[in-house]
């Protein structure tokens, strides 16, 4: 698949006459965020997008997905402009390649992932701390050019939800100056920082403060405490009343375990797959999981094991660590 060049991205984006995005698959605040704010560009110019999501919004993102662009439809056109945003690989699409092929399939890609499988013409700005960070320099030159007189104040907000989900309040290693620059701009442009920051880690529900629990009560670990892990079944949800959704933290429980240095956790997924997140303090993960069919960033990658057990899962995961360490 092509590289777009910066220049031909912003071309495609203006050319987009009925614009679909897709997220991933167990959407995050980058792929959301990032989406929201193309999809209020998009509206700025006068369009009418949709966003697309194989699994359901969690619930502590609803502040960027409650409105008609997330809303469900029955069919869509076949002459649409479908983007893939913040999707690194095909399988990331889930449930939404069935959908989304032939006539309809992704038009092009926009990304910041450093490893990945391309599966249309691709921007990929790995250094990017998130997609948010090239949602921004769109909307930077859709002025620039005229497109748009002014990045709408939706805009400016799912940005920088995306950017601070991303990097966990900007807290993580994939921070960079320009980031802050970035951030410093969309505060400048009315940002409602301290807001987004408390909905996206702050506040959280009963469920969630339940599935913290109990992954911090079943953390895994090797002898020396290196590398530590976490597994949720079906099983294990049902018996605790609780979704996957809830679960969505659990790998930052187990990475906040003093010693750690390579963090998993691993997820039954519903079709009987267990998907392997990474955390990492410096080892190369996204490496590790590329080598088990995913991908990701240096610090923080995944990908999806066929097993009979999660145990089974989470085994093959730790020895490719500790080949790798």
């Amino acid at each position: 698949m092509s590289e777009l060049s910066f220049s031909e991205l912003v071309d495609r984006v203006i050319g987009a006459k009925k614009p679909i995005l897709l997220t991933h698959t167990r959407p995050d605040g980058d792929t959301v965020g990032s989406c929201a704010a193309l999809a209020a560009l998009f509206c700025a110019m006068g369009r009418h997008p949709a966003v697309v999501s194989p699994d359901p919004i969690p619930r502590r993102l609803s502040f960027l997905s409650d409105n008609e662009w997330f809303s469900p439809v029955d069919k869509y056109p076949s002459d649409a402009t479908v983007i893939a945003v913040d999707v690194a690989s095909p399988q990331q699409l889930g449930g939404l390649q069935a959908t989304f092929t032939g006539a309809l399939a992704p038009a092009f890609m926009i990304d910041h992932h450093e490893r990945g499988v391309a599966f249309a013409p691709r921007f990929l700005r790995a250094d990017a701390s998130a997609t948010g960070e090239i949602v921004y320099d769109l909307a930077v030159e859709l002025v620039s050019r005229g497109a748009l007189t002014a990045i709408p104040p939706f805009a400016v907000n799912a940005i920088f939800a995306s950017i601070s989900s991303d990097t966990g309040c900007f807290k993580y290693s994939n921070v960079t100056p320009r980031t802050h620059r970035i951030a410093a701009s969309l505060l400048e442009l009315g940002a409602e920082a301290p807001e987004i920051n408390r909905l996206l880690f702050d506040v959280k529900t009963a469920e969630i403060l339940s599935a913290e629990g109990y992954v911090a009560s079943h953390v895994c670990s090797t002898p020396d405490g290196k590398i530590a892990w976490v597994l949720v079944t079906n099983e294990i949800r049902a018996s605790l009343g609780l979704l996957d959704e809830h679960f969505e933290t659990a790998i930052d429980v187990v990475r906040s375990l003093e010693g750690v240095e390579i963090a998993m956790a691993v997820k039954e997924c519903s079709d009987g797959k267990f998907k392997v997140s990474f955390r990492s303090t410096g080892l190369d993960v996204a490496r590790i999981a590329a080598s088990l069919g995913g991908g990701g960033h240096l610090r923080a990658a995944g990908c999806s094991l066929s097993t009979k057990t999660a145990e089974e899962a989470a085994a093959i995961a730790v020895e490719a660590v500790k080949a790798a360490l």
